[in-house]
């Protein structure tokens, strides 16, 4: 942990001389008396004068500090667990609004596909409590609703709030995938990393799109893991067996994540039961030992200064009321 002191203003420590001001003789604070030999010693008034100058002296040099704004930047924190570093990647589509389990002619009542997967994928964080988290979601345009973090009360609320508004018209996997992959560049990992991409279709990627998906997964050592919510009894049924020539997107989509060399794990949902069982399965596998660097964010000790000015306040106005102004 970083314990360095810093400073917003530090230009109004420039104003610190003015806390010996208590310490000049005032003149109003002298009692004319005929015979001071006369007076017996005032050890307490002593003391007392002493209290009330160095409260006055702490209240100026607390009010300057607290303006100079101190506190602490830049902490870091070395946090060990049983976690990974986890992207949810999820369709955002107008189909996800459809009826989990539909014909296709009618939409029975239950549940939209976007629902389950909310609830499913908010016990999934939950149940993740050392795991560094992001929350993306895609569509016509990819969208990062939520970096990296150990917040998962963020994580949670930025689910949640899927719920609003309609989906977007298009599917474009392609540059969620890319988008995705964006997000471990640079970021140092001594864990498990995985992208568990939630969707109802899948999408025909050109050699090009192919090959940088590939090399991004290979480069940050990322596991994929595809939960395909198959929302219609024509949807296909990918671990059937499939011929290779005229067959589905999401087939198709299927087979390259197979041809791909780092890990991938197919996870078929057709109702709710289904899908909190594909992530259960996905919980229990990413399950091992990481080691990560928090980055805190600054610590502001200027109320600290400004409590400690406030008490001194208060005692110099409770202590006034037993001073003697007068002989009379």
């Amino acid at each position: 942990m970083n314990l360095a002191l810093d400073f917003t203003a530090p230009w109004m420590l420039a104003l610190l001389p003015l806390a010996v001001l208590p310490w000049l003789p005032r003149r109003s604070d002298t009692l004319v008396f005929s015979s001071v030999a006369w007076l017996p010693a005032d050890h307490v008034g002593r003391w007392v004068g002493w209290l009330v100058r160095g409260c006055a002296v702490l209240a100026i040099a607390a009010i300057v500090v607290g303006l100079a704004g101190p506190g602490r930047s830049q902490m870091q924190v070395l946090r060990t667990g049983s976690g990974a570093q986890i992207l949810i990647l999820m369709d955002r589509s107008a189909s996800m609004d459809e009826t989990m389990g539909s014909a296709g002619v009618e939409a029975p009542s239950g549940e939209s596909k976007n629902k389950v997967a909310r609830a499913s994928l908010t016990s999934f964080v939950s149940q993740r409590p050392n795991d560094r988290l992001a929350f993306m979601m895609f569509g016509t345009s990819p969208v990062l609703a939520m970096p990296f973090t150990y917040n998962h009360r963020a994580i949670e609320q930025t689910i949640a709030a899927t719920a609003i508004g309609r989906g977007m018209p298009d599917t474009q996997l392609d540059r969620g995938m890319l988008a995705a992959l964006d997000q471990f560049e640079g970021r140092p990992s001594s864990g498990r990393r995985a992208i568990v991409l939630v969707s109802d279709g899948g999408a025909r990627l050109d050699e090009t799109m192919r090959r940088r998906i590939q090399a991004g997964l290979l480069r940050n050592q990322i596991a994929l893991y595809f939960i395909y919510l198959r929302s219609t009894v024509y949807s296909p049924d990918l671990n059937s067996a499939l011929p290779a020539a005229g067959s589905s997107a999401e087939a198709e989509l299927h087979r390259y994540f197979l041809s791909l060399p780092t890990p991938y794990r197919l996870f078929q949902a057709g109702d709710a039961k289904a899908m909190m069982a594909a992530v259960a399965e996905i919980n229990r596998q990413q399950n091992a030992r990481t080691s990560f660097v928090e980055y805190l964010p600054r610590q502001d000790w200027s109320p600290y200064c400004f409590a400690v000015a406030l008490f001194c306040v208060v005692m110099l106005m409770a202590l006034r009321v037993f001073q003697v102004r007068s002989w009379a």
